[in-house]
């Protein structure tokens, strides 16, 4: 499967038809956006395709512009996407969903509920999701656990916390998270920036013994990085060299096959859920 023309002709559509999520103007960087990102779908659809029965059902959790899903949607597959309630408002963005015959639901994950039946799913997509969520994730995996039929897949892609770049920042006495301001962008009106940035990022460790004891048994597990800066400095040679180190790379994979049913954690909420 030709995955590169598939991504860049669900791509190129977005430079013609812009989204502008928010409304404010922002169709070019949106374009950007997905054009720096279109390595890592080609990477989701190269891992996620060849473990998926003919007649699967995926549910893409933080869906977004949608690549991922139209893709899998081309190639055949019964697709539900979902995101927030601020994405969730486009009208562009719905319209878009429903041109491709996707099924787009409004998700807030602080609920800690999934609306959907027991074992709906062959498998559940989750990438660049768990980074952003300022709050416990593993009643997220729990549910993610019960959705999923038996012997389906969870697969999760996000940032590596033990990455070369967080490492010199400690070694410099600098925070491996975002600078204060943005806990004041995030509440600013005036600034695309919804979901903040990173809450809390995972070692592959931690990501591991996450998903393990969520009822998965871990079929894949592995670090990347696919978005190398294009001009040459001392650093970014160093970081290239670095990346020789998998365990050194920015990113992270891991993919569960559900070994079990919901995982008999009584999980208390200390909080209310809206």
């Amino acid at each position: 499967m030709d995955y590169t023309t598939l991504v860049n002709t669900i791509i190129h559509t977005y430079k013609d038809n812009p989204i502008d999520l928010l409304g404010i103007g922002a169709g070019d960087s949106e374009y950007q956006y997905l054009q720096n990102l279109k390595l890592s779908y080609k990477r989701t659809l190269k891992d996620t395709v060849p473990l998926l029965p003919k007649d699967a059902k995926v549910l893409e959790i933080g869906s977004l512009f949608g690549v991922v899903s139209i893709a899998l949607t081309q190639l055949s597959f019964d697709v539900t996407g979902t995101d927030i309630s601020e994405f969730h408002a486009s009208i562009k963005l719905q319209e878009l969903y429903k041109k491709n015959n996707i099924t787009f639901d409004k998700v807030n994950l602080h609920d800690y509920s999934l609306p959907y039946a027991d074992e709906s799913f062959n498998m559940v997509i989750i990438c660049e999701v768990l980074e952003h969520l300022n709050f416990n994730p593993l009643p997220v995996l729990q549910e993610i656990n019960r959705v999923l039929k038996k012997g389906g897949y969870v697969y999760i892609a996000m940032p590596n916390q033990a990455c070369i770049d967080n490492r010199l920042k400690m070694l410099t006495g600098r925070s491996v998270h975002d600078p204060i301001q943005y806990f004041f962008d995030q509440l600013d009106g005036n600034k695309n920036i919804i979901v903040s940035r990173h809450w809390k990022e995972y070692t592959m460790a931690e990501s591991v013994e996450m998903v393990d004891r969520m009822g998965f048994e871990i079929t894949k597990n592995y670090f990347f990085s696919e978005n190398s800066p294009r001009k040459k400095t001392v650093f970014t040679v160093f970081r290239r060299l670095a990346y020789l180190l998998p365990s050194l790379r920015s990113s992270l994979v891991v993919i569960g096959k559900k070994r079990e049913n919901h995982p008999a954690y009584n999980f208390r909420f200390t909080e209310s859920v809206r």
